[in-house]
């Protein structure tokens, strides 16, 4: 996120130098801290690996305080023109909101319902300075499990993605320039994405593996700007590759829990090389299945970029009656920002609920079909 962070200011200077045609530069998903309990957010593989109903919320407010007055965006920032203004948009803070359901497919085999797959459904909003982006998405995952437990899941995504530009959020030396837009305007593209999900609960205590790549079809989104300007952005590939583990009874007690958790993600060029790469290092400890606590470190090529505290409770609700169980996990987390942003935000804030339920519907019995000819007769009916 810093780097799409610096890619969006910098079209905005060059905005605001009165460009008729403006081409902004590619930028990454948005980030999460707790990727590890929210893998649909990249992986659509993962839908009903869980088999049970889910419905899963987060809130992601990057660099709280970090708005127009920020000297970062202007001359202390080298990559900028000379000249550029240091207020130029207003609340460019990275704000994310997403909530999505997810189902597991099962299907009667033998005498056993087994699970072949998932279904999802999300929302996301993404909002940066003036630029929002609306995520519809949608997705289907196949599974094949072995008798032991271990499996892999292939998923497909669908996506739409709406991409809003504020001009009411911009700052301008001329508010009669024709090339800044005055009000709301947007574009929608059609775009997918793919992934494989492996877990094996026999290694160690269980381990998972992720692979994937959302918006893999690069679009062009247009805007009009004016009478005959045009403002276009780009969006491009996105590859995550995330493992982790369980390990029960950690150092010897049989109350803790350790779960680290590695997550590897970039945008990725035209040439298929690395496009500011992102690499989030986790690990944290439950407590009774109860508590929990532990760290992320996210780091870039350039350098370190924030430490997060994270912190995590599971609601006791208990079973919801025969046959049912409900689970119920409320995380937070709070990033100290170790880059250069720290001068001008008070880190960053991330809540996120998952609620899953799981019931099963009890066998209807089996439908006899009578046939006329094997149905006994009244002797006493001619």
């Amino acid at each position: 996120m810093v780097s799409s962070m610096k890619f969006k200011a910098k079209s905005a200077a060059l905005l605001l130098g009165g460009l008729s045609i403006l081409q902004l530069q590619a930028q990454q998903d948005p980030s999460y801290t707790h990727f590890a309990y929210n893998k649909l957010l990249y992986n659509p593989a993962y839908a009903g690996a869980s088999n049970s109903f889910c419905l899963n919320a987060i809130n992601h407010q990057q660099w709280v305080g970090y708005d127009d007055e920020s000297p970062l965006i202007g001359a202390q920032n080298p990559s900028f023109p000379a000249g550029t203004p240091n207020q130029i948009v207003t609340g460019i803070n990275p704000r994310t909101t997403g909530v999505g359901f997810s189902a597991p497919i099962r299907w009667k085999i033998g005498e056993e319902k087994k699970n072949i797959g998932g279904a999802y459904a999300a929302f996301i909003s993404d909002q940066l300075g003036y630029e929002n982006s609306t995520y519809f998405r949608g997705g289907l995952a196949g599974a094949y499990e072995l008798p032991d437990g271990s499996g892999i899941r292939l998923g497909l995504e669908i996506t739409s993605l709406t991409k809003q530009l504020d001009g009411t959020k911009l700052r301008y030396h001329d508010p009669n320039d024709p090339n800044i837009p005055t009000g709301l305007t947007g574009d929608t593209k059609i775009n997918m994405g793919v992934g494989a999900y492996y877990s094996n609960p026999n290694v160690m205590d269980g381990i998972w593996a992720s692979l994937s790549m959302t918006n893999m079809l690069p679009s062009q989104f247009q805007y009009n700007v004016g009478s005959s300007n045009i403002v276009s952005t780009a969006t491009t590939p996105n590859l995550y590759i995330a493992g982790g583990t369980r390990m029960e009874q950690f150092l010897g007690n049989p109350a803790l829990r350790l779960e680290p958790a590695v997550l590897l993600k970039s945008a990725m060029g035209e040439d298929g090389g690395f496009i500011k790469p992102e690499l989030d290092i986790q690990g944290m400890v439950t407590y009774n299945d109860l508590y929990a606590a532990g760290v992320n470190l996210r780091s870039y090529i350039a350098g370190v970029d924030a430490l997060s505290l994270m912190l995590g409770y599971y609601v006791p609700i208990g079973a919801a009656g025969a046959g049912q169980q409900q689970t119920l996990r409320v995380g937070y987390s709070y990033d100290i920002t170790l880059s250069n942003v720290r001068r001008t935000s008070f880190g960053t804030h991330e809540l996120q609920v998952n609620y899953c339920f799981n019931f099963t519907l009890p066998d209807r019995p089996p439908k006899i079909y009578r046939h006329p000819r094997w149905m006994q007769r009244d002797p006493n009916v001619d």
